[in-house]
Formats: C-alpha cells, sequence, structure tokens
C-alpha cells in the first residue's frame, strides 16, 4: 500500500474559509517508471478543515474531515459524506476549466506523480478510469512511505460516537405504508446530530461566533415519511419596535460619543450648544428645567402636567432583530394492521428518542438532542415541493402523543406487537435554529420557488 497526499488548498464557501486537501490510497507498484496501468484500483478522498481553529480539546474540526470519495461513474462525479454540507456538494459538482473540482485533480495528479514515478498526465488519466475501490483496508495509525493514512471516513467526537453508532436501529418509517406508491405528497423528517461549531479568533475569520457553520451530520438510517396534515400554516416575522430621541437624550448621546475621544472639547461643545439652544429659544430653558426636575425627582409627566405639552419624543419603528420561525404538525395516526401498528410505534419513539438528551460515557456533560430536517415532497416524482414553504434545520422542542384520541381506551389483539392502542394522535413543535435571512433566497435554484 502506498499514498499520496495533495497541497493543502485553501478555498471559502458561503463565506468561510477552509483549507481543502486531497488523498489517493492506491497498490504498491501502480507507478512503475513508464508504466501506466488505468485498471489498478485506488481510493481518492478530498477533505476540509477549518483556516484557524481554537484548538480546544475534543474539537473534532482540528482535523481533516472527510467530504466525499472521487467516483468519476457516479452522476455527480463523488460519493459524499454526512460531512459534506449542500456548499461543499455545490461546490464539488460544479463543472468547468476553473472548478473546484479539475483544480483537485490537478493537484492529486501531481502528487501522485511524485509518489509513483508515472508523469502528471499519466496520473490524471489514472484517477479519471480507475475504480475507486480500497485495495485492503488501511490502518489510519500505520504509517505509509513514512507519513501517517489519515482516516477514510468522517472524524466525530469521540464522546458521541457511541452514541451515533446506536442510531443505525433507527429505520426508514413510512406511514401510511403505501403513500409513495400512491403518489401521494408526504412530508419528509430527518435527523441530524446538533454537531459542533468551531470557533476563531484571528483576524481574518471575521466574529468568533459566526465566521464558521455549525457541522450537523446526518444520522443514518434516520428518517419518517407522514402524509402532509390538512392545516400547514407558516408564519414569517422579524421584529420590530417603537423607540424614541427626545432632543434632551439626543444632546447628552452627543456628549458621550463626543467625550469618548477628546473629553475637554466635548463638555466645551456642549456648553456651546445648549447656549445656543437657550439664546434661539426662550422658551426651551424653562422646559428643560422641569423636564430635568421632574426626570430626578422620578416624577412622571411633570412637564405635560405644568406647561401641557411634552419634549417632542421624535418617535420611529426600528428594526431590532429576526424572529426564529416555530412549527407546529399534528398527526393522527390509526394503524389498519399489525405491521402498520409497529411502524407507528416506531415512528413515536423516533421523535422521542431523537429529542432525548444525550449523555457522555462519563456523565460529566450532557449533549444537545438531535435535530430534524423538514421537507414537504410531491408525490408525483418525490422531488421537493416547491409551491409550499421550504423549512431549516429545526430543534424539535415538544413532543405530545395522545393515546386515546377518540376518548376511549381501545387496543388490538396483538400479543405479539405489545397490544398497540387503535389510534395514536402525535403533536410536534419545532423551532428553526437559525433565522431565515435574503441570502437564503438568492440561493435557491428555483426561481419560481415559494422558498422560505
Amino acid at each position: 500500500m502506498a499514498q499520496a497526499i495533495s497541497g493543502e488548498n485553501p478555498i471559502t464557501i458561503d463565506g468561510v474559509k477552509y483549507k481543502v486537501r486531497t488523498t489517493v490510497v492506491y497498490q504498491d507498484g501502480l507507478g512503475q517508471q513508464g508504466t501506466l496501468s488505468t485498471s489498478a484500483p485506488l481510493r481518492y478522498t478530498v477533505q476540509y478543515k477549518p483556516l484557524s481553529p481554537i484548538p480546544l480539546v475534543g474539537n473534532s474540526l482540528q482535523q481533516w474531515i472527510t467530504l466525499g470519495e472521487r467516483d468519476v461513474s457516479n452522476q455527480n462525479g463523488w460519493i459524499f459524506t454526512p460531512a459534506a454540507g449542500a456548499g461543499f456538494q455545490k461546490a464539488l459538482i460544479a463543472n468547468g476549466s476553473n472548478s473546484l473540482t479539475v483544480s483537485l485533480d490537478r493537484s492529486t495528479a501531481n502528487a501522485l506523480s511524485k509518489s509513483s514515478g508515472v508523469t502528471a498526465q499519466q496520473a490524471l488519466q489514472i484517477l479519471q478510469t480507475a475504480p475507486n475501490v480500497a485495495p485492503t483496508v488501511v490502518d489510519p495509525d500505520q504509517p505509509v512511505n513514512g507519513v501517517p493514512t489519515p482516516q477514510l471516513s468522517p472524524i466525530l467526537d469521540p464522546e458521541i460516537k457511541s452514541y451515533i453508532n446506536d442510531e443505525n436501529e433507527y429505520e426508514h418509517l413510512v406511514y401510511p405504508t403505501k403513500i409513495r406508491e400512491n403518489g401521494q405528497d408526504y412530508i419528509k423528517f430527518v435527523s441530524f446530530s446538533y454537531g459542533t461549531r468551531p470557533i476563531s479568533l484571528t483576524p481574518t475569520s471575521g466574529f468568533p461566533l459566526t465566521s464558521q457553520p455549525r457541522n450537523l451530520p446526518e444520522i443514518k438510517k434516520g428518517s419518517v415519511v407522514l402524509t402532509v396534515q390538512t392545516q400547514s400554516p407558516n408564519t414569517n416575522s422579524v421584529q420590530w419596535g417603537n423607540e424614541d430621541l427626545n432632543p434632551l437624550a439626543a444632546t447628552i448621546a452627543s456628549l458621550s460619543y463626543s467625550a469618548m475621544s477628546d473629553p475637554s472639547a466635548a463638555i466645551s461643545n456642549f456648553t456651546t450648544e445648549a447656549e445656543r439652544i437657550l439664546r434661539e429659544n426662550q422658551n426651551i430653558g424653562p422646559a428643560f428645567r422641569v423636564y430635568a426636575a421632574g426626570r430626578a425627582a422620578g416624577i412622571n409627566g411633570l412637564l405635560s402636567r405644568v406647561s401641557g405639552g411634552i419634549l417632542n419624543p421624535n418617535m420611529e419603528l426600528l428594526f431590532q432583530g429576526p424572529q426564529l420561525r416555530p412549527f407546529t404538525f399534528d398527526f393522527r395516526l390509526s394503524p389498519r394492521n399489525s405491521p402498520e401498528a409497529r411502524t407507528v410505534k416506531k415512528i413515536i419513539r423516533y421523535f422521542k428518542q431523537n429529542m432525548s438528551v444525550k449523555t457522555t460515557e462519563d456523565n460529566l456533560f450532557l449533549k444537545a438532542p438531535n435535530v430534524f430536517q423538514i421537507s414537504y415532497h410531491n408525490g408525483g416524482n418525490g422531488g421537493e415541493h416547491t409551491s409550499i414553504n421550504k423549512i431549516k434545520k429545526c430543534a424539535l422542542t415538544s413532543c405530545s402523543v395522545n393515546y386515546t384520541p377518540d376518548n376511549q381506551y381501545m387496543t388490538f389483539n396483538d400479543p405479539d406487537n405489545g397490544y398497540p392502542m387503535t389510534s395514536y394522535n402525535i403533536t410536534l413543535q419545532f423551532q428553526e435554529l437559525e433565522p431565515v435571512t435574503d441570502r437564503d433566497y438568492k440561493e435557491l435554484n428555483d426561481r419560481t420557488a415559494i422558498g422560505y
């Protein structure tokens, strides 16, 4: 076994800077001088990591994380891992002479050429035609050609690795069973690990908490498909509020701002400005004294009580911030047979277990529950429904189950399945992890879609 590692290439995805490199693991003897072999199997992977993460203990993003493997037989040219977000996938799938994939292929061919002895052109041809299959299992701790072999799978926080392995018990659950076969529209829930967010304090990486996106690896074998509920309300909102700025407050604010750079000049300017105001308007002096006296004594409305007027508040409606959208779904699950009853029970457990708090092995920390990607799909082609709102990844904040929705206790005579209820009603309350911004609409591929 041998390997070739390319140089580290800088790349910016959604405004965040990363380093990207590739690794090719191949059979010994592939690069005999002057010999071209396009049939020898190899494994060609691409990996990334943020440019300057804070060196926190246990921060998996300090290591190289695998985005995917090159596979020329695949439609997109890559087989992605859950660590590859939409931004990386879009960049790697893009075509053209200046695309990221073409650049990676060239740098990888140069590294393979130096490692194996073939020319760069021969190495490029091998990368584009050789089957992407690992010849043997590579020991990550065993150096190859004197260089430690990087791990060829997504690197996860060791504290939650065992928990994620247990998630393989989840299945792709569908209710009613024939919903997709009947061409009916449906809503799909997919679970993701809450992951981690790297923080960088370097001058070029922006603000610490906003410079890096949160890594949300998908939980394998974890999804639920249900019918679209009758009412699917969606409300987008932002927070605005009334704010006042009367002349006295504006003058004090101006003084405070000036004092930050030149305190002595600020006091002089304030005195000069006050004299000008009093000279130009003889009524404003007494009004200011009454207003100030009321504020000092803690009496509200003293100026209005004395003079019948108030300081002009200069009221204005100002933007105060975005709001995270809530979503509530209500589903009636009434199984018609034993297999459907088993599926319904698994669906309820799926939501309850994914929203449960995780614990570490030493029980010292609590980790966030899993989060969900919710999407509406068209039953005709299975694609995402563009005439219904899109939803960002959400946290499940509440899961309420009514085991007797018909106000009557009834079970199936099904001892092998634990005597399931004849009907269940589940109410799920979600809230998006991030606010919707103008950028989200600009990044939509379909201009006719409603969007978020």
